[in-house]
Order: structure tokens, then sequence, then C-alpha cells
């Protein structure tokens, strides 16, 4: 029986230097929790950090479902995300609203 391709997520995002491994702990524990694996991870830090991951899951809507968890984070920019699905002859929407750069002190005065 030949293997089947998984739906796939490609992203690069920008993290917030000032807490740096709280950011990149934060990205990883929602894949995890979202029930994706991680293919691919690489980490560019030379002009400003910005991590690169390739992420699958068995079910496609679990990578969108990633994407708009990664909209409520802060210390986070999404810079780059395309989802493949393998099963899907459905050209897929944008991703969602890039994650936008927010502070706790932005998120204090919303709440």
């Amino acid at each position: 029986m030949p293997a089947t391709a998984l739906p796939t997520l490609r992203l690069s995002l920008r993290l917030e230097t000032a807490d740096l491994f709280g950011a990149m702990e934060w990205v990883l524990a929602n894949a995890r929790r979202t029930g994706l694996a991680p293919a691919q991870l690489s980490f560019d830090a030379a002009q400003q950090a910005v991590l690169h991951a390739t992420l699958t899951a068995e079910d496609a809507g679990l990578l969108w479902l990633f994407l708009r968890r990664l909209d409520n984070g802060f210390d986070v920019e999404l810079l780059f995300a395309d989802v493949d699905d393998p099963d899907s002859d459905i050209v897929a929407d944008p991703a969602p609203r890039a994650a936008t750069r927010r502070t706790r002190s932005e998120l204090a005065l919303t709440a």
C-alpha cells in the first residue's frame, strides 16, 4: 500500500527577541496541542529571530486551526504560511490574518 502524503503547513514566524525561548515554546506547544507533527524546523537568527517550520497533520483543518491560534499569540509575527492539502482539489484560501506583534502592555490596553 503506497504511503499517502499528509497535509503540510510551511511557515515562517518572526519571534520577539525579548523572550525568544518563551515565544518559541508557545508556538511549539500550540502545534503539539493542535495535533501537528514537526517535519522540519530551522532557526535564522542572523538579522532577526525567524523560525521556519514544516508541520504535518492527519487533517488539513488542524493546520488552519493552528494558524488561527497563532493569531491569538503575542511576541509572534506570521511572515509566510502555505497549506498544502493533497486530498483537496480546492485552491486554499490565503492564511488567516497574519499574527501581528503585540506586547503584553498592548494586550492590557485592549482588555
